[in-house]
């Protein structure tokens, strides 16, 4: 019996930039150390997977997946970005039906989700209903896991992974308390700038396309490679916000439940956090001194403007255990495992318990 994890391969920008392929491949890399196998596939898109052809696409699955026997477990990486629904349809039921394979889906993000922030049903999306053809679920944390099988109809059995990793072991600086935020994105919406009402200077890191007139205490960085952002962190604080009114109508809502791959980056630079109280996040920010939760943005200012030096070193400290399970892949790793300890050993002390929705 053999242990599998997907991969997707994209070019050296894609790869250091895309916050879902960086998790992929991180994941993939953490993973594949516990004794799993990687199943690569070069990333498709929609228009040549379409244009390929059903049979074409058959005779790729066989090449992609003939290592594969029965009896193997396959955790997939869920979305697998190709964008094309009757793909990724086949390429699970590939595995289930023709290599007779127990398969796993490790979710990173439900596209719907991203996108969509209204009330409606969502269980005929293809991004839900399809998890129900797997065998197991390892969703973000447990609220998402709630939210998947309540809104999305889930029904399959689900693991939480709680936090996602950032893998990292380059130079750090060593934190100070200094008055300024960090806020990574993939790219700078205007949206955020104009609800950032605040002295405290925010420095942002990704690629700007606002042509608008900045307030003087926003400093733009620029976009980085990912593996290169860590280093660059000095002190102050990582925001974790998602604009009430940003490009993507779905974010907002979104980001109470999904695990921000920024958390992660903030966590592995040794950075607090600053998180608002509806996040998956915030109530183990608070309970472990990691950072701030704020009902608002505009508490940020008096917030940071009386934190003590020693203070702010006890977060840093309290950031300390953390720091070292991300940057090793330790939630990833763990996942796996316990994927594997209900897939085969029938351990079930790990299963979210969620209500079914009917």
């Amino acid at each position: 019996m053999t242990y599998w994890i997907t991969q997707v391969d994209d070019n050296e920008y894609v790869s250091n930039r895309a916050s879902g392929i960086i998790a992929n491949q991180m994941a993939a890399d953490s993973i594949s150390q516990i004794g799993f196998r990687r199943l690569h596939y070069p990333r498709m898109y929609a228009s040549e997977l379409q244009e390929m052809g059903e049979a074409a696409r058959k005779d790729r699955l066989e090449a992609l997946l003939s290592l594969v026997l029965p009896g193997d477990v396959v955790i997939v990486q869920y979305p697998m970005w190709t964008n094309y629904t009757q793909f990724e349809l086949e390429y699970i039921d590939y595995l289930k039906n023709t290599r007779k394979a127990k398969i796993v889906a490790l979710v990173w993000d439900i596209v719907s989700w991203i996108h969509d922030n209204r009330k409606r049903d969502y269980t005929v999306d293809a991004s839900l209903w399809m998890l129900n053809r797997y065998d197991l679920v390892i969703s973000a944390n447990e609220k998402m896991a709630k939210r998947l099988a309540t809104e999305g109809g889930v029904k399959t059995p689900m693991i939480a992974m709680y936090l996602s990793d950032f893998v990292y072991q380059g130079p750090l600086q060593e934190k100070k308390r200094i008055d300024q935020i960090y806020y990574v994105a993939t790219g700078i919406d205007s949206a955020m700038i104009e609800e950032y009402q605040s002295e405290i200077p925010i420095k942002f890191i990704g690629p700007n396309w606002n042509k608008e007139k900045l307030p003087n205490y926003i400093q733009l960085l620029g976009a980085m490679n990912s593996n290169d952002i860590p280093s660059q962190l000095e002190g102050g604080f990582g925001l974790l916000y998602y604009p009430k009114t940003g490009g993507l109508k779905g974010m907002n809502h979104y980001g109470e439940y999904n695990n921000p791959m920024k958390l992660s980056l903030y966590l592995a630079s040794g950075l607090p956090v600053i998180t608002m109280p509806n996040t998956a996040h915030a109530q183990w920010v608070k309970d472990q001194g990691l950072g701030f939760v704020v009902d608002s943005i505009s508490d940020i200012d008096d917030l940071i403007h009386n934190l003590s030096d020693d203070d702010y070193q006890k977060m840093v400290e309290n950031i300390k255990p953390w720091q070292r399970a991300v940057t090793s892949g330790f939630f990833a790793k763990e996942a796996a495992i316990e994927a594997i300890r209900y897939l085969e050993l029938g351990f079930t002390d790990r299963q979210v318990d969620v209500e079914v929705k009917k």
